[in-house]
């Protein structure tokens, strides 16, 4: 199992649009909203590092009022 955060900063207003399309994706664990210099953090699952990378960077990273994205794999 390959387990992975996501810091997300998104658009200002924009928090709650993010985090529901977040919940709909297949292999995020959680969804959990901060304050500071990332507005979202997720906790994203798969049985392998390729799936891991694609739920990432073809869902993640594309839905709408995300600026940008750090991920941090878990060693």
């Amino acid at each position: 199992m390959t387990k992975a955060f996501v810091a997300i900063h998104c658009e200002t207003g924009k928090e709650s649009q993010v985090i529901r399309k977040l919940d709909e994706i297949k292999g995020i664990q959680k969804v959990t909203g901060v304050l500071g210099l990332y507005d979202v953090i997720v906790e994203v699952e798969s049985n392998d590092s390729i799936t891991l990378e694609q739920t990432i960077t073809r869902y993640i990273r594309k839905v709408p009022h995300i600026l940008t994205t750090m991920t941090l794999i878990v060693v």
